[in-house]
């Protein structure tokens, strides 16, 4: 058998050859989820020469704010942890946990500092059957944060907070996708917590996105976590969207159609 993939473009290893006796479906996988901030699609927007951004270390962190500050004190931060993370799925089993993100929101960044404005999540799944001793199948794909500092000044919130102006996040990637191993097709599905929600045009403008988009708020002086769970299952699952997203990473933003190759 073989992993094939067939359409979205993405970046994968190539068909790996596995063999069987007879097929069946398959109830339980191996899985790795890795995830990692892309340096190079990353940006800031400009602002005082006291203030900077950087994305380091291993590219698990990003953190802008005072120069030589620290995430929490005078610079707020972006991070992936959990990752990688590795375990066993079943089909139609329970979800289990893909990455995590955390936005430490810190209020003293002052005014006019650098602050963060876009980046890209590289993300890869590798799956195979479980305890099967075969390579694991890779697929690679990766999806983009708009990312708003919001002023915090009275009567100038987009999004009316409890303390000060809440930051806005939102995020793009493709939703639900399914895949045939072996003749027999299943579904992927990321589910985040706390859920995602559709966002306010004006909200959505403000983080540079365009209507109808998804993502979340974050208060001032806290630290906000997301986490992503995966599931594989037989059937499709109806999510209510924006409810629950599936995203990659949230790493499988269309695991390919993956269909099993004629025998020679």
């Amino acid at each position: 058998m073989a992993f094939r993939l067939a359409r979205f473009g993405l970046a994968a290893a190539a068909a790996l050859a596995f063999s069987t006796v007879s097929a069946a479906p398959i109830t339980q996988w191996d899985y790795i989820v890795d995830s990692t901030f892309d340096a190079s699609k990353t940006t800031f927007a400009a602002g005082r020469a006291s203030s900077s951004g950087t994305v380091a270390p291993s590219n698990l962190e990003i953190s802008w704010g005072v120069t030589g500050g620290t995430v929490g004190q005078n610079r707020s931060g972006l991070r992936i942890s959990n990752t990688p993370s590795a375990g066993v799925l079943a089909t139609d089993g329970a979800s289990q946990l893909a990455n995590t993100y955390t936005h430490i929101n810190n209020g003293n960044l002052g005014n006019n500092s650098v602050s963060l404005l876009k980046t890209q999540i590289n993300a890869q799944l590798q799956l195979r059957p479980k305890d099967s001793g075969l390579p694991f199948a890779s697929f690679a794909s990766d999806y983009t944060i708009n990312f708003a500092e919001t002023p915090n000044t009275p009567g100038s919130c987009v999004v009316v907070s409890a303390v000060a102006c809440d930051d806005i996040f939102v995020l793009s990637g493709a939703l639900n996708e399914s895949f045939v191993y072996d003749g027999f097709e299943y579904f992927v599905s990321f589910f985040a917590a706390p859920t995602l929600t559709s966002l306010a045009p004006a909200v959505c403008a403000a983080a540079g996105a365009g209507p109808n988009c998804v993502g979340f708020t974050t208060e001032e002086f806290r630290s906000t976590s997301v986490n992503f769970n995966l599931a594989i299952t037989s059937r499709a699952i109806e999510i209510p969207e924006p409810g629950s997203v599936a995203l990659l990473g949230l790493g499988l933003i269309g695991v390919a159609a993956v269909r099993r190759r004629p025998r020679g």
